[in-house]
């Protein structure tokens, strides 16, 4: 098959040209600018698709599918993204229209956790396992959730939504507008915040301000690298993160029975380091035989996984059409 993805985010748009195999042929990123509009982002988003297929040497008109993964909320059927909070002034974009209107091939979107999800169960290390957990933990959280070998979409688009499922009523406000919702408590940045204002507030000495060149640069990565090397703040901190991360996790086994949990960003940079006492605290919120037959590992896709997100979305779409 020769298949277009699209990968949307909140920072920059990557479109790549690849096949039903997860191989890609040509990949190349655009920024996103807040101060451009969408309709120049339309402009310049077509103008690369053609430019990438012309650089993997496939016509347009021999295009099988073309997939998007792209930030929610967005309603799949309409094909529209409806307002991703980190794309200012967007609202009800039609991004399938704009590509169903260019080229000739079937267009097929999903939320990008989702997207993961299917590229994962497609072309990653557990490739065709029917039970299968993704997360993402980068600015929040995302989810996709397959069982028995479906991705679970929900009647809103909103299945596998994991990070907005509430740990604790009384917890810290959400972005959502709920309280102690998983993202709230270990989302990155809430958690950086959270660092910042206790930092600022309890004049705190840690070299996590070091490692992040500065108090307002703080972010994960910064707190990792200061827990790493003993600092006895931040390994505090990197405690009670690891262990919200298995409350929800370990939430998530019990619910849904799963044989693998896969780990995006933070645990693809971070490895063992996040991943042991994620696995260290699951017997307290977890029994002992779904957590026995499940696996809770760092994806295997590394930086590829938004590329093959968008090319699963594809693959997944024409399965579904012919179905």
């Amino acid at each position: 098959m020769n298949l277009l993805g699209i990968d949307i985010g909140g920072t920059k748009t990557s479109v790549c040209v690849g096949n039903n195999r997860g191989e890609l042929l040509a990949v190349r990123k655009i920024p996103m600018t807040a101060a451009g509009t969408v309709d120049a982002y339309r402009r310049r988003l077509l103008e690369i698709c053609f430019g990438e297929l012309q650089q993997a040497g496939i016509k347009p008109e021999s295009l099988d599918a073309v997939g998007i993964s792209a930030p929610g909320p967005l309603d799949v059927k309409r094909g529209v993204l409806i307002k991703p909070p980190n794309n200012p002034g967007w609202h009800e974009v039609p991004v399938v229209a704009w590509l169903q209107k260019t080229f000739r091939a079937p267009v097929y979107l999903n939320n990008d956790a989702n997207a993961c999800a299917l590229a994962e169960h497609l072309f990653g290390e557990f490739r065709g396992v029917r039970n299968l957990v993704y997360l993402t933990f980068s600015t929040g959280i995302g989810g996709g959730i397959i069982a028995n070998g479906e991705l679970i979409q929900g009647i809103t688009d909103t299945g596998g939504e994991a990070g907005h499922h509430v740990l604790d009523i009384n917890g810290p406000l959400c972005g959502c507008g709920n309280r102690g919702c998983w993202e709230a408590f270990v989302g990155g940045r809430n958690v950086a915040e959270r660092l910042k204002e206790q930092i600022r507030s309890g004049g705190i000495h840690t070299s996590i301000v070091d490692k992040a060149g500065g108090l307002e640069q703080i972010d994960m990565r910064a707190l990792e690298l200061a827990a790493r090397e003993g600092d006895r703040f931040a390994m505090a901190e990197w405690d009670h993160f690891t262990e919200r991360m298995a409350q929800g996790i370990g939430n998530l086994i019990m619910i849904l029975n799963p044989e693998v949990v896969i780990l995006g960003t933070i645990a693809i940079h971070a490895g063992e380091f996040v991943l042991a006492p994620i696995r260290d605290k699951l017997p307290k919120y977890t029994w002992e035989w779904p957590l026995k037959a499940c696996k809770v590992v760092a994806s295997s896709l590394g930086t590829r996984i938004g590329d093959l997100a968008a090319l699963a979305v594809a693959v997944t779409g024409l399965r579904h059409a012919d179905a």
